[in-house]
This record gives structure tokens, sequence and C-alpha cells, in this order.
């Protein structure tokens, strides 16, 4: 895989030992082919997010535990039709599976026995189970208050799990101290490249469920942003392959206690500062004081001729309630997208004919109390 740094351009020599860029610390990308997206060959694979061979590595899929094209769903938002991306349908519960399968795979490949991942649950969880199944231990740092199903979850797949007290940056700084003196492979959902480059595949099946059309408007869920940047990626990659004429907007949403993207798009900044005075929130699985790739994401925001919407704790339980009732269970970090969808409607002509589309990202029973 050949990683380099887009702030300073800097390749990396040792893509396991360095998660960062050693000149200026900033994030990794890799360095992508052109993709191509063949209608004809696509209809004939299997129903699975590794069906886009041209615009994936060749490897992608070796690692597996059932990974789907999850459904579009109807739904309605204050009389707007919107199609919700079920991505909760994933093996683990979490849209993060398309990232973990292609991550861990790579440390499999590479000999990897043992690494380290910090997480609020989901991306903990989901990295736990594809390590499972490659043989590899991992050791999970969480915050103690993570939701208790999300930490069970973390041990049932035979990680070793570390409980660190105190908001969510506290488990990355145990983390990065235990490399210090271990030097673990950091298998990085908010570093490693490729974790965005499966979520890449969120974008090939959008087309594809669409009838080859993009959407109009895309909402997600935003705290590292790996969804938003995934998208983003993806989209940007069949539009280059002339399979898609547009790109949508994407619509990034979050927690208000804990926005700092949101701050950053409304001062009309150029990188994403720590949000000063966290709250806890619900939405605990975005509650992430500072994404590592803020620039990448308001990048992303501004090429696609985005927003960024946050919500109130209030709006986020409404959420979870509205979608519940539509049948949908989902843990309250997805139910933000509904107050987006209500804010958005009201900021912006919507005609019957938009094509709206909202991501939900984790199961419900991941955060049922």
């Amino acid at each position: 895989m050949d990683l380099y740094c887009p702030q300073c351009s800097s390749p990396v020599a040792d893509p396991l030992r360095v998660y960062c860029c050693p000149s200026c610390s900033g994030p990794l990308a890799c360095r992508l082919e052109p993709a191509s997206f063949p209608k004809e060959h696509l209809a004939l694979r299997p129903p699975t997010p590794w069906r886009y061979a041209e615009a994936l590595p060749e490897w992608a899929g070796e690692l597996s535990l059932g990974e789907v094209l999850s459904p579009l769903v109807p739904f309605d938002v204050d009389g707007h039709s919107v199609l919700l991306k079920c991505d909760q349908a994933q093996p683990t519960g979490s849209y993060k599976d398309r990232g973990s399968a292609l991550l861990v795979r790579f440390l499999q490949q590479r000999g990897v026995r043992e690494a380290v991942e910090d997480s609020s649950g989901n991306a903990g969880a989901s990295i736990a189970a594809y390590a499972a199944r490659a043989g590899i231990h991992l050791k999970v740092f969480c915050p103690a208050s993570a939701s208790p199903a999300k930490l069970a979850q973390i041990t049932r797949y035979g990680a070793e799990l570390v409980r660190v007290e105190g908001p969510r940056p506290k488990a990355t700084e145990a983390l990065l101290n235990h490399i210090a003196q271990s030097d673990a492979v950091y298998a990085s959902h908010l570093w490693n490249p490729l974790f965005v480059y499966g979520i890449q595949t969120l974008a090939f099946e959008l087309v594809e469920q669409l009838n080859w059309q993009a959407p109009e408007v895309v909402f997600c869920p935003v705290g590292a942003g790996s969804i938003l940047l995934g998208l983003y990626e993806g989209f940007s990659r069949m539009h280059a392959a002339g399979a898609i004429d547009k790109l949508p907007q994407l619509v990034a949403v979050q927690a208000k206690r804990v926005a700092p993207l949101y701050a950053a798009w409304l001062q009309e900044a150029q990188d994403v500062m720590p949000f000063p005075n966290p709250q806890t929130t619900r939405a605990e699985g975005i509650a992430l004081p500072k994404p590592v790739r803020g620039r990448a994401l308001l990048t992303a925001l501004r090429a696609s001729g985005g927003d960024v919407i946050a919500v109130e704790e209030a709006a986020i339980e409404q959420g979870l309630e509205a979608l519940g009732r539509g049948g949908l269970c989902t843990e309250p970090t997805s139910a933000v997208v509904w107050q987006g969808i209500r804010t958005y409607c009201k900021k912006h002509p919507v005609g019957p004919d938009k094509k709206l589309v909202a991501i939900l990202s984790g199961h419900g029973l991941k955060g049922l109390t």
C-alpha cells in the first residue's frame, strides 16, 4: 500500500509502524488508481460491498464476515420522502465493518499477530470481530462510560478491553502511551486511510441502488467523519470514471454538545479546532472533540456544496422515537440524522423529485437503556 501525507507530500516507508506523517504529524492517505464500474459485470457478481473490484484493492473481501449491500428503506420526515441506508445490517451492527474488513486484512497479510485500537465502541467492536477472524490479538482502549453493550461485544470477540476513565480523548491518550512503551501496531480507524477506503463502498452501492444516478443530498452523522469522507471519495471517483454526472451535497450532522465541525463551518475556518467544553451526549459515537481529518472534512463539504447541522439532545431522543415508530431500531448516533433532515428541509427548497438519502450507522441494540 502506497501511503503519503496530503499536507506535506512526504512518503511513508513503513505503513505498519507509522500511523501519521513523520514530518508534520498529519493524517495519511492512499494513492488510488482510477476506478471503473462495469455495470454489465457488476450485475452478475455476489451482492457484497466487494463486488466493485475495479475500484478496490485486489484482496478486498478476502477477510469477510458476510458483509451485505445494505437496504435503502423509504421513510417520511415531515412530509419529505427520504431513503434510509440501513448499514446497521452489517455483521457487527455497524457501517464500520466496511473499513475494518480492509484494514484488518491488510494487517493479516503482513503477518501482524497483535494490534491495538482506541474507540468509543462501534469501531472497537468491529475491528475486534475481524481481528478474531484473522487470528490477531487486539487490545482496545475505550471510555469506561461507553455503552455497556458495545463493551460487551468487544470482549465477546476475545479482544482485551482497557476501560479508561474520562472523556473520549483520554482513551487515545492511554493508547498512545501504550504504543510508546510497547511499539504495538496501531490498527486505527481514525488514522489508517484503508478504513476510509472501505467506506467508499457506501457511495458505490447508493449509486447502483438508485439505478446509476447520484442522490441530490446525503445526510450522515459525523464525529471522526469516516462516513462523510468515504462518501466524498467514493462519489468523486465515480464522477471521475463517468459513472455519475455530479456530486451529491453532503450534509454532516453533529450533536450540539460536541460539534467541532459545526463550529469550524460557521467560522468559515480552514481546519477544525478542538471543541471547547464538550458535554456528555446520547450520540456517544460522534462525541469527538477534534476529528483527525478536519481539513479533509471541510474540503469535502465545500466541494460538494454541503452543509453542517448540529442538533439538540431532545431532538436526538425524538429521532430515536420517530425512527423506532417506523420500525427502525437505531442507536442515538444514527438518530441525529432525523433532525438533520428536518433542519435542512426548512433551510433549503426540497422538491418532490429531490432524492434525499440518510445513513443509519449503527444498530439500536448496541445502546438500549
